[in-house]
């Protein structure tokens, strides 16, 4: 089996961790690349912009292994440098109220994803819980509009079906689905059928595979080789250059971080997600990525199971990277 070269490009497309030191290194010893950073689920705006400023405080102290990028250009530059590169992102589009203005001060701050909703109805679209997906709104195609003139990625990860195929085909730009998996692994609610991804794919759209148990087929207990094939079924649908990893690592955070995810402010009674059994904790996650560095070692899982060393490099970060340039 080949070693991992000095250019790869190793790029999680989102995780959500309470980041530390540790979870740092973690990351910058295994050589990633880059990491899109969820800053934001129901916060508003107030609350929003103070998430950026903590994360200036990150950068300012722990300069020496990380740092914001703003650009793909900044992107290289990092690995360049030996520091991993930290995209902001918001899993929601909370923070911008109804308030169209506040798109391009947030990209000002560093905004580079945003989705445009996170289970629930917003004022832009319908989300993937909502029993009847209004697609997307009048308010929804002018803050589409906007994000493709400034260069911000709209995510569609948490967005209802009909929401997905509305602004696929009103983006003037490819989005992204950053955190999912096809619906043909695991029947989760979160999850993308066929007729999406080919969508998605015929207009330059993007995916990047999910490693949280309620996305994986048998939960925690997925094997790598079942995750393999997924990929190499995907890659017979929609080709292999619009595909990535957007592991969905959640790390350090106690179990009330998940109810509150599940439930925001939104609802009075308790709301469980995807777990069957109502589960009020973390799930367990796969034996083979429990952390940011796991990432390098999905590149060997990958090649064990007959993935050639081409795709492996396109799947791990440059499909990331080559799709993030058509933005910024």
């Amino acid at each position: 089996m080949s070693k991992i070269t000095e250019d790869i490009l190793l790029i999680d497309g989102l995780e959500y961790c309470n980041w530390n030191r540790e979870l740092f290194e973690n990351a910058h010893q295994a050589g990633l690349t880059a990491i899109h950073a969820t800053l934001v689920y129901w916060e508003n705006t107030e609350e929003s912009f103070e998430k950026i400023n903590y994360w200036h405080h990150l950068f300012k102290k722990h300069h020496d292994i990380i740092a914001h990028a703003k650009t793909t250009e900044d992107i290289l530059h990092a690995k360049k440098n030996n520091k991993v590169a930290i995209i902001f992102g918001f899993q929601n589009s909370a923070p911008i109220a109804n308030d169209i203005f506040l798109v391009e001060k947030f990209f000002l701050e560093g905004l580079r994803f945003m989705q445009l909703t996170y289970n629930n109805q917003t004022p832009l679209g319908g989300g993937c819980f909502e029993p009847k997906d209004s697609g997307v709104s009048r308010f929804g195609c002018a803050v589409i509009e906007e994000m493709n003139r400034l260069g911000m990625i709209i995510d569609l990860s948490h967005a209802g079906k009909k929401t997905c195929l509305d602004t696929i085909e009103i983006s003037e730009k490819p989005v992204a689905i950053s955190h999912a998996n096809p619906s043909f692994f695991h029947k989760s609610i979160r999850n993308i059928d066929n007729d999406i991804l080919k969508k998605l794919a015929s207009k330059d759209g993007f995916i990047g595979l999910s490693l949280y148990p309620y996305h994986l087929k048998d939960h925690g207990k997925c094997e790598p080789e079942d995750f393999c094939e997924m990929i190499k079924k995907l890659i017979n649908i929609i080709g292999e250059d619009n595909i990535g990893i957007g592991s969905d690592l959640c790390l350090n955070w106690p179990d009330d971080i998940v109810m509150w995810m599940r439930n925001g402010k939104w609802t009075k009674k308790i709301d469980y997600g995807e777990s069957k059994d109502k589960n009020p904790k973390w799930p367990e996650l796969p034996s083979w990525f429990k952390q940011p560095s796991d990432l390098k070692n999905l590149f060997y899982i990958l090649q064990k199971n007959s993935i050639s060393e081409k795709t492996i490099y396109k799947i791990l970060g440059h499909n990331w990277l080559k799709f993030m340039k058509l933005h910024f």
